[in-house]
């Protein structure tokens, strides 16, 4: 498999929501390192990719949000390197903070030269603040989103959609629109971390097409097709590439620090190896785990990693799951 991508993550940053659908499982507690420590590692794993592999793209970000003073020496270094982050932000699971503090964050933002913000709205108030684990969260970021407007920030919405929040849409809809917001992003909430517990939630095709015509236009432009279409599709092919993420801890800091940008590479491409070996082919995966006659919508991506999932737990395997982002992972594509 092609490797295209090494990302370091740190997550090193503790999110003031606790999210149903988090991929991370964040449980509000910071499991990463230093915030300096790990820059430097991630720098050094750039530009030695930079010079002896360039074909993979190095990258380094932080999480698990974004709510900390050093944010801006991010940007600056997301900037040094062309990385994400010196234009575009993920700003949920910020601490509640007073309009002026809103304002005065957002226009360092723009004097930062960051160019998009996304916020994640999950349904109307009440369903949202459940959701996001905290009470007042809605009204929030819809004080977020006024103030990045107000500072000439684009905000793009980003909107899961379940059996628990679809009729709710209309309304989120018209309520976000009148405070000004315009660019949105609906998608169907993933499969990993917190994301496990919500597959019931998965809309039918059928449920889809109740949806409005704008809120259909602006769903993700990623192919998705009911799984009884991905069973008979001659679109079922093994994935290609791969995007590896080394996750820092306290445990491995010690280690990587003391390798080199190919030597980690090699390492953690080993472990996705291990792992695909072990793995049995797609065609093998959909006569076994396929459901033929379910009419849930899933993206290609999201449909093998449960297929993965549900082989992993039938077997009892102590396999290592390199779809689960609280460690190091990879996406295959």
């Amino acid at each position: 498999m092609k490797t295209v991508s090494l990302s370091i993550a740190n997550y090193c940053v503790p999110c003031h929501t606790y999210c149903r659908h988090c991929l991370l499982s964040s449980c509000g507690k910071a499991s990463g390192v230093d915030f300096e420590r790990g820059l430097k590692l991630g720098e050094r794993v750039i530009t030695e990719l930079a010079q002896q592999k360039n074909e993979i793209y190095g990258n380094y970000y932080f999480g698990y949000c974004m709510d900390t003073p050093k944010l801006f020496d991010y940007i600056d270094f997301c900037k040094k390197y062309s990385l994400a982050g010196a234009r575009f932000l993920q700003m949920n699971g910020f601490a509640f903070r007073s309009e002026s503090e809103l304002d005065s964050l957002m226009k360092r933002l723009k004097d930062a030269d960051i160019e998009m913000i996304d916020l994640t709205f999950y349904g109307t108030e009440e369903y949202h603040d459940k959701f996001a684990g905290r009470k007042g969260d809605f009204d929030f970021i819809l004080k977020m989103l006024n103030s990045a407007i107000k500072n000439e920030l684009t905000v793009n919405i980003s909107i899961p959609l379940m059996k628990e929040n679809i009729e709710m849409m209309p309304e989120l809809r018209q309520l976000l629109d009148k405070n000004g917001a315009s660019k949105y992003s609906y998608f169907l909430p993933h499969s990993k971390g917190r994301g496990k517990l919500l597959e019931d939630q998965r809309l039918t095709k059928s449920e889809f097409e109740t949806l409005p015509q704008d809120i259909k236009d602006s769903f993700w432009k990623i192919k998705h097709m009911t799984e009884a279409e991905w069973i008979t599709s001659e679109e079922l092919e093994e994935p290609q590439k791969r995007a590896l993420t080394l996750v820092l801890t306290p445990d491995n800091i010690d280690h990587f620090e003391s390798m080199s940008a190919l030597d980690i590479l090699n390492e953690l491409e080993a472990m996705d190896d291990n792992f695909l070996n072990k793995m049995p082919s797609v065609p093998e995966l959909a006569k076994r785990f396929g459901r033929p006659d379910n009419q849930q919508l899933y993206r290609f991506r999201d449909l093998l990693l449960r297929w993965r999932q549900e082989y992993i737990k039938e077997c009892g395997s102590d396999l290592y799951d390199m779809h689960d982002e609280a460690h190091h992972f990879s996406i295959h594509m």
